[in-house]
């Protein structure tokens, strides 16, 4: 019969070999105590900015539809502006993004409405910011996700035929699939006709447009036609294989510049934890960091709440609250951050945002994390760099507006 000595000894090798750890442990809540930098919320912490003031990508993993999000990255890339951030780019369908790069450099004045919805906020923002700049130190914004819309292509060869100043070079080249209807086998043959056109007119095209907007063309047609298929037969694997070409197509064009790169939280995981089997595109970056300097040049982060409410898709009208960090189980991270910010506030529940970068070992170890509503076990320094956490997050105005 074992005795109760080797019976203890047989535990401690198998924690050992595991690295699991509750995050209510003492360990651990001592290092929440010195490792947590909290600020007001609506600012940026220094910390966060000498942190990232040396990455090339710069990974920002939402919570998606957060007005509280939008605000603090807004002043996130005003604040990396001086130490070389010149471009950002979204989780937006792609087939909006000439317009929107356009628009915030100021060489247009209007974008569609469907994009305003979404992501008014840091375009007007970003926007206002580029007017006190010269040229070339303007941030530019892309848009890196598939278009998820049957009319988004439609839409964007009709800005650019009738709402451009080459638009009467463009017109003749894109009139056969502006002639056809989204979502019908025409349309799609219009489409592909277009591409091959592309390929076998190639220098007469550019002689006519540029290569700027042959360029546009030529990508804007390439992303419909990948997209095509997964709007018939969802593939998310397919999906997440257009933003991470996008997203790289960025870090090239960037050169030496920072590149943040704002995606929904999944996408941003540097090791999958949380949704399907897949290379994420943090997963991807992670892999290959060597192609814009190395590991140490990448930092991803998760944006959550402590509270507040939250809806399924752009879509829903029915915000539900999350779940409060503070009544979590005392095992759960999140809810030992929250105790930790909410004593500093001298309060019962969080008042302050917080900042915790992930480096310290005891974050190597497996524990529960709740970001949202379905709490999971993870290893919180290989999912993440970071955590941006603030006290309450709220639905985005610009979608409100519409209720």
């Amino acid at each position: 019969m074992a005795t109760a000595a080797s019976v203890l000894l047989l535990l401690i090798g198998v924690l050992s070999v595991t690295g699991c750890v509750t995050a209510g442990s003492a360990g651990v809540r001592g290092v929440l105590e010195s490792e947590i930098e909290t600020f007001a919320p609506h600012h940026v912490p220094d910390a966060l900015i000498d942190t990232l003031a040396s990455r090339r990508v710069v990974l920002l993993g939402e919570t998606h539809y957060v007005q509280e999000h939008q605000e603090f990255v807004l002043e996130l890339l005003s604040r990396l502006h001086p130490s070389g951030l010149r471009w950002f780019t979204q989780e937006m369908p792609h087939a909006y993004s000439w317009i929107v790069e356009d628009y915030v450099l100021g060489l247009r004045d209007t974008y569609p409405e469907s994009v305003r919805r979404m992501d008014e906020y840091w375009i007007e923002g970003l926007r206002a910011f580029n007017e006190r700049q010269s040229e070339t130190e303007r941030v530019r914004m892309r848009y890196n996700d598939m278009n998820h819309a049957h009319d988004a292509l439609l839409l964007s060869l009709s800005w650019m035929a009738r709402g451009t100043p080459a638009g009467e070079r463009i017109e003749p080249l894109v009139a056969g699939v502006l002639a056809t209807r989204p979502g019908t086998d025409e349309y799609a043959a219009a489409v592909t006709q277009l591409d091959a056109r592309l390929v076998t007119e190639r220098d007469a095209i550019v002689a006519t447009l540029g290569s700027t907007w042959y360029g546009r063309i030529v990508e804007a047609v390439e992303i419909e036609l990948r997209s095509l298929p997964i709007r018939a037969q969802h593939d998310v694997h397919a999906r997440e294989r257009i933003m991470i070409d996008l997203t790289m197509r960025t870090v090239a064009d960037a050169t030496d510049s920072i590149v943040a790169v704002n995606v929904g939280m999944y996408h941003a995981q540097k090791r999958r934890y949380m949704g399907t089997r897949q290379e994420w595109l943090g997963e991807y970056l992670a892999a290959n960091a060597d192609r814009f300097g190395g590991a140490d040049r990448l930092y991803s982060i998760a944006f959550w709440g402590f509270a507040g409410e939250r809806i399924r898709s752009f879509m829903d009208r029915d915000p539900q609250p999350v779940p409060a960090a503070i009544e979590r189980p005392p095992s759960n991270l999140s809810r030992q951050i929250a105790e930790v910010v909410a004593r500093r506030d001298g309060s019962e529940r969080p008042e302050s945002a917080a900042f915790l970068d992930l480096s310290h070992p005891v974050f190597a170890r497996r524990m529960p994390i709740a970001f949202g509503h379905s709490p999971l076990r993870a290893v919180p320094a290989r999912q993440f760099d970071a955590y941006v956490i603030f006290p309450e997050i709220t639905i985005l105005e610009s979608i409100r507006r519409e209720w």
